[in-house]
């Protein structure tokens, strides 16, 4: 049986590269304006960008009015700069998610064509990772730092990998903390590319082990001294504290990876053959990096609570050895140099079929990209929410979603999950739990809030939400939202499917 010609396959891998960039940038731009969240913790990011452009500290003692959450800074504060040009709301943080995207694919493609020569291969690269834009839930241009932190981290991986001195890696270990400074993970990371750069030149490594370590340690402890030692509570106690999960990782590789066993199987190939031929030191580099993409991605969905979107890692890190492989294909020339792209190319046009993840099982189909647009009735219903809370009279709360009374010019409020991580079997704290705890379920009577949104069946009983409103309101028989017509109306298109729905209104207002 005749296999296609090389040359036609890498034409494929452009163009299917090319359509899975082009659906990335549609879906980026059609869901940009929406004014509320895609995301059920994406409000509360915006909260944090508007404390620092009401010039409040980001890291502080935690209160009914804010908590942080644990998230390193960076990524707040690139979006309170982009804030200032374009205003504040979820624009500036998929603003600097987006582009961080397309940074990720850019320097994907430098770095393969550098290593290879190969534009197909680049393609490869550049076409698995915004393919996997669906695999992921279409995270990468949400309110959230993962773009903002891998988008640094491959800058870093691209400085050690291509870079010849040991000032190429000094930088490299800079871009890495400064990649930690945006998201944690990169800590993670940290060593297994030392130990990439260690093998191809031990003096780079230890130079970039020791930039690392450095320039970490006065960075955290400036912070620390800013925030009198609350940036390391947030950003590291009380990580330390949190469950993990390891059968979940298992599962991330059965069940959320499942449409990337081509890849890992190209991968086993890739390393046989390199092996065969001798080549131990490109096996053992290669390795190093990928295999710390891919443990940064498992371990964070090992963490209770981890979601989809941490997989991005893993998913650059499939991508770039899949680029690899076709590189060598060619090199080794035979039928490895028709069979091994075709199955790329396969690969990359499988990306759309829409597989289940270990969040939400279904039955395999068609990627549909109009799943994770808002519709105009979402936004209807939003502004009809914020009326609402601008009409009441007086102060408002809605717990999981602080940031609307804020579009309605009004006070906003901590958003629950923050105050959840605080809770006593993780942060080891339970004092500070408690006290939170009950100054939060107070705090409606205290601010003497003339209305609190809820949301239904989402912790209500384990935090005893009841007693936020009880005594003193009353809950309205109807709810926001009730009907076929309105199952679904304003739940956010990524993660947890959650949104205000019940009314309590103050006794005399």
């Amino acid at each position: 049986m005749n296999t296609p010609d090389p040359r036609r396959l890498g034409k494929a891998a452009l163009a299917l590269a090319a359509v899975w960039v082009l659906a990335f940038v549609a879906v980026a731009f059609a869901r940009m304006g929406h004014p509320f969240e895609l995301d059920w913790m994406g409000g509360a990011f915006v909260d944090h960008v508007c404390r620092i452009l009401d010039e409040e500290p980001l890291y502080c003692a935690p209160s009914a009015d804010y908590v942080p959450f644990l998230y390193a800074p960076l990524y707040f504060y690139a979006s309170a700069g982009v804030a200032t040009v374009v205003g504040e709301g979820f624009v500036p943080l998929r603003i600097v998610a987006l582009t961080s995207t397309l940074g990720i694919l850019a320097l994907a493609a430098f770095w393969v064509r550098r290593r290879t020569g190969s534009n197909a291969a680049a393609a490869v690269a550049v076409g698995v990772h915004a393919g996997c834009y669906f695999l992921v839930d279409t995270y990468y241009d949400a309110a959230r730092a993962d773009s903002a932190f891998l988008v640094q981290a491959l800058l870093a991986l691209v400085l050690l990998d291509l870079g010849k001195s040991w000032r190429t890696a000094a930088v490299a270990g800079v871009v890495l903390v400064s990649a930690y400074l945006t998201k944690q993970t990169a800590m993670v990371l940290a060593p297994p590319f030392a130990i990439a750069a260690a093998i191809r030149s031990p003096r780079r490594g230890l130079v970039f082990g020791l930039v690392f370590a450095a320039v970490w340690l006065l960075a955290t402890s400036a912070l620390d001294a800013a925030t009198d030692g609350w940036f390391s509570f947030y950003t590291w106690d009380l990580p330390r504290h949190h469950q993990y999960d390891w059968n979940i990782a298992v599962d991330a590789l059965w069940i959320d990876f499942r449409p990337l066993w081509p890849l890992f199987g190209l991968g086993v190939w890739l390393l046989v053959s390199r092996l065969r031929h001798g080549e131990v030191r490109s096996v053992l580099h290669d390795g190093a990096w990928a295999g710390g993409l891919i443990l940064a991605a498992l371990s964070s969905r090992a963490h209770l609570g981890g979601a989809v979107n941490v997989l991005a890692p893993g998913v650059l890190a499939f991508g770039l050895i899949g680029a690899l492989c076709w590189a060598e294909a060619l090199r080794r020339g035979g039928r490895a140099a028709r069979v091994v792209p075709g199955v790329l190319v396969l690969q990359l046009a499988g990306l759309a079929i829409d597989l289940e993840d270990r969040d939400v099982r279904h039955a395999p189909r068609l990627v549909d990209p109009t799943r994770y647009v808002p519709t105009d009735a979402d936004r209807e219903a939003g502004e009809r929410i914020v009326a609402m809370l601008r009409e009441a009279n007086g102060d408002v709360l809605v717990p999981w979603h602080g940031y609307l009374p804020r579009m309605a010019g009004k006070r906003g409020g901590a958003h629950l999950m923050a105050l959840i991580d605080l809770e006593t079997e993780r942060s080891g704290r339970p004092e500070v739990w408690e006290a939170l705890h009950a100054e939060f379920l107070e705090s409606a009577r205290t601010r003497d809030a003339a209305l609190v949104l809820l949301d239904a069946d989402l912790g209500e009983a384990k935090y005893r939400l009841g007693s936020l409103v009880y005594p003193g309101y009353a809950v309205e028989p109807k709810p926001l939202f009730s009907g076929d017509s309105e199952r679904d109306m304003f739940q956010p298109v990524l993660g947890l499917r959650t949104r205000p729905t019940t009314v309590c209104r103050r006794a005399g207002r």
